[in-house]
């Protein structure tokens, strides 16, 4: 067994043969055979040549990986499924040779795989390979697997060893913005109830007046303001209505209760956390301040409008577990304890049909879980044979009566 920084080796160099080597072993063993049966003492000699050739490659392809030691170098905190950058780097520690043709296989979090390759790695040197790669799944990941391979010399024999690689990742749910925001213009300017705020968004565009001080330049329609100007009048600008208005602060509820006999799936628990860093990160993107109440936080209120908070709260996520003992009268008491001036999002990794149910006569925004629904499509018996049938007939016309200039024709 080896240490090195930041690695573990897990086993020696592992020897299988390739079917090059096959082919070869094959051949040297032949000349062998065949000599001895006939007392041949070149065959012999050619045989065994080959023979000792294997072993000295075996010696030699074990040495090419010894003193070779891994470094991981990548970012501690990253989204589920976002692409980023990092680095694989191969030290040889050995003194006077040199570490030619090796691969790499990183599994990332056991699971996705990235491979390099390093040509050439000199003698108290070191080769760094930039990768860039993905981890699927959220969560706190600190053991990377690695195989380290080889065919030199010759490529009869492949050499490997596995290291595993120690360096924590801590993998935050993929950010889902829900289509609930999007569909009727919830907290987008669309808010009517108390505790409102003005939005950042422009209204819908109005028309054309003229220039007053304080417009912004941006807005000055060009094309109106040429043809003002050539009249000797004022510049022209864009006109937009009044923005809408939004809530002041809202309440993300998230909760795992559902009525019996309803199945409980891991997956949906999973796409239930990403919808909830969407919200979030969506709500944050546009300015409005959100706490976050969850069963898996035994309901404790977690903020997530500032830097410092929204890391706390991505940190949370990463690390959630599912609450398993989740009642209806806890999801009431925190909506029944929300202030009136606030909008309340509810979030959950169960059906709609198994707690919609039980929620207060009050404005909420419920996100679904299923966000697609696949409709099935009705069976069309239509046929397209008389349209068919008409097109042929057309043809046959164009072909018994062809179209002839109006000198030529018969008719006229």
């Amino acid at each position: 067994m080896e240490a090195g920084p930041n690695q573990q080796i897990v086993q020696t160099p592992s020897v299988t043969v390739t079917p090059r080597g096959i082919l070869f072993l094959l051949v040297a063993l032949t000349l062998t055979m065949v000599g001895v049966f006939r007392i041949d003492g070149d065959l012999i000699a050619l045989g065994t040549a080959g023979l000792l050739l294997g072993l000295m490659v075996i010696v030699f392809g074990k040495w090419n990986l010894r003193g070779i030691h891994l470094k991981l170098s990548a970012p501690s905190r990253v989204f589920a499924d976002t692409s980023f950058d990092l680095r694989l780097t191969q030290l040889n520690k050995r003194n006077l040779f040199d570490a030619c043709s090796t691969n790499l296989e990183l599994n990332l979090s056991h699971v996705s795989k990235i491979e390099t390759h390093a040509t050439w790695t000199a003698a108290r040197s070191s080769s760094t390979s930039k990768l860039r790669g993905s981890i699927a799944k959220r969560g706190a990941i600190s053991d990377h697997p690695c195989t380290l391979s080889s065919a030199f010399p010759l490529g009869i024999f492949r050499f490997s060893k596995k290291i595993t690689l120690e360096h924590e990742i801590l993998v935050f749910p993929k950010p889902l913005v829900p289509k609930e925001f999007f569909a009727n213009g919830e907290f987008d300017d669309a808010w009517d109830g108390r505790g409102f705020q003005s939005g950042d968004t422009p209204g819908e565009p109005r028309g054309l007046r003229p220039y007053q001080p304080g417009d912004r330049a941006k807005q000055i329609h060009w094309p109106a303001t040429i043809r003002s100007q050539a009249r000797g009048r004022s510049p022209r600008v864009r006109e937009y209505d009044p923005p809408g208005l939004r809530p002041h602060h809202a309440v993300v509820i998230f909760h795992s209760f559902g009525t019996d006999h309803t199945l409980i799936r891991t997956d949906l628990f999973e796409r239930s956390l990403s919808l909830a860093c969407g919200t979030l990160r969506h709500l944050r993107g546009i300015g409005l301040p959100a706490n976050l109440r969850a069963d898996f936080l035994a309901w404790k209120s977690q903020k997530t409008f500032h830097s410092e908070a929204w890391s706390d709260t991505l940190t949370l996520l990463a690390q959630a577990k599912r609450s398993n003992h989740t009642e209806a009268h806890d999801v009431l008491s925190e909506i029944e304890a929300t202030p009136a001036e606030d909008a309340i999002i509810i979030i959950s990794d169960m059906p709609l049909t198994s707690w919609k149910h039980i929620l207060p006569e009050r404005r909420v925004l419920i996100i679904d879980i299923q966000q697609h629904r696949f409709e099935q499509r009705g069976l069309n018996f239509k046929s397209r044979e008389p349209r068919r049938l008409k097109d042929l007939a057309k043809e046959n016309s164009r072909a018994t009566h062809p179209q002839q200039p109006d000198g030529l024709n018969p008719q006229r």
